[in-house]
């Protein structure tokens, strides 16, 4: 999706989209004014409004993000591992 849909969507300001693809806390596919946004991303600029929302500084927000991508990806990896032992040998 295209970055007004997005800040529809995602129930922020085109000022904070922008910020916050400056930070590098949302990747779009393309340069930020032509910017396709994903599902994923959506899902996580809402999670980023909801921490801002409750206090979390800018400071403490790339830790916080970092930890969720580290457990999306510890997940994932225990998924895989999970259907790699489950196929017959």
């Amino acid at each position: 999706m295209r970055a007004r849909e997005f800040v529809v969507a995602a129930e922020i300001r085109i000022e904070q989209l922008d910020h916050w693809v400056a930070e590098g806390w949302l990747l779009p596919t393309e340069p930020a004014d032509e910017a396709d946004y994903s599902e994923i991303d959506l899902a996580r600029a809402r999670f980023i409004r909801d921490m801002l929302g409750l206090g979390v500084n800018e400071d403490g927000l790339p830790i916080i993000l970092d930890l969720v991508d580290q457990l999306h990806s510890a997940r994932r990896l225990l998924r895989d591992l999970a259907r790699g032992a489950a196929e017959p040998m």
